[in-house]
């Protein structure tokens, strides 16, 4: 979805001499082109671009150790969508591949400008696929119940069993997608033969770019804020699609196939970006209220109003329960420190912050 310029790059490869035969239907690249320094420079910038998309969101789930408000079923759903969309730019710019490769180093590397958009969604579905593995490592271990009914299945598995089953599915569907490419590849050499298979292909990436978000909208509603999920990633991902949007549209003058299923996806995209603003800001206006004294009078406040309930504990969202403050811990040597010298280290971290204290503790990992 990033980089306009691959997106301009296709759109004059288009534009070249094609073979009559698949002419009228799923056209086959058969000519390089010579795009100038200006259009070369998009290009590469749109890889690099590309390459790090990916990284605010993983990085954000590793900062907080957690991945919620992350759907599992959308990054798989998006690992799946782009490695068929690439199979279907490798099928469509084959003709263009196997000529840049019929010479020397050079003229390989001269040839890649003819290939940019290939090159940004490979890269593009290797930068997002990053966050699957990285999220898997701080799921919550919970009930996940699996139900289709028309395959018979009703199983109840583990959160971090079902994430790693469903990786294991991703790249089964990867795999047998590409298996029939591979091999006509290597018998015949051609995008021809492959004219319909390759249709049919970006038919299913169609389809799933629509659904795929839906997962992740369903998670945003429940969980009401962003919690894991980055901003800058999707909010990137949306501006970029926006822009490629109106390319298609005003300049290019697509049919509406090509350009209406991206548009779905990114105004979820921004809805789902909205909603979640919506639930931090009233949250983070909810948390000043709660703690609207300095330090150890908030705490007090609060504890005197939770007095009557078991405990009497101060709940702090993001670190935890404190139980009220016991009389004060004496070192008497080494099992001493390995029991109350923990339960003080809870206390003082646990301790609720003042308002510029929250503020100072709103590090950049919350607005990634």
């Amino acid at each position: 979805h990033f980089g306009c310029a691959g997106r301009r790059v296709r759109e004059r490869v288009a534009m070249a001499d094609l073979d009559p035969e698949v002419s009228g239907g799923y056209m086959c690249l058969n000519t390089l082109e010579n795009p100038g320094p200006g259009a070369t420079a998009l290009g590469v910038f749109s890889i690099l671009f590309s390459t790090c998309v990916g990284i605010p969101q993983a990085y954000k789930i590793w900062r907080l150790k957690s991945s919620r408000g992350v759907s599992f079923l959308t990054l798989g759903l998006g690992n799946i969508g782009s490695f068929l969309y690439v199979l279907n730019l490798v099928i469509l710019h084959y003709n263009q591949i196997t000529l840049s490769l019929s010479r020397d180093f050079a003229f390989w590397v001269s040839a890649q400008r003819s290939l940019t958009f290939v090159w940004v969604e490979l890269f593009n579905a290797l930068s997002m696929l990053c966050i699957y593995p990285i999220a898997s490592l701080y799921v919550v271990d919970e009930p996940c119940p699996v139900k289709i009914p028309t395959l018979g299945i009703s199983e109840v598995y583990s959160m971090k069993d079902a994430v790693y089953y469903g990786f294991l599915v991703q790249v089964g569907i990867v795999f047998v997608a590409w298996l029939p490419a591979v091999f006509v590849f290597s018998i015949d050499g051609r995008c021809e033969p492959l004219m319909i298979y390759g249709n049919f292909v970006g038919f299913l990436v169609g389809i799933i770019i629509v659904v795929k978000f839906l997962p992740q909208l369903r998670e945003s509603w429940y969980a009401r804020g962003s919690y894991s999920l980055s901003y800058l990633t999707y909010g990137v991902d949306a501006v970029a699609g926006i822009v490629a949007w109106g390319q298609k549209v005003f300049v290019t003058n697509e049919r509406v196939s090509s350009w209406l299923p991206p548009l779905f996806l990114h105004a979820l995209e921004i809805f789902v970006l909205c909603l979640n603003a919506y639930h931090d800001r009233a949250g983070h206006q909810d948390m000043s209220r709660r703690h609207g004294g300095s330090g150890h009078n908030a705490y007090q406040e609060q504890r005197d109003e939770g007095g009557d309930e078991e405990g009497g504990g101060y709940h702090h969202p993001q670190r935890g329960t404190a139980g009220p403050p016991g009389p004060a811990v004496v070192d008497r040597g080494y099992g001493a420190r390995a029991t109350g010298s923990r339960e003080g280290d809870s206390q003082r971290l646990l301790r609720p912050l003042s308002p510029s204290g929250m503020r100072r503790q709103r590090s950049f990992t919350e607005f990634l």
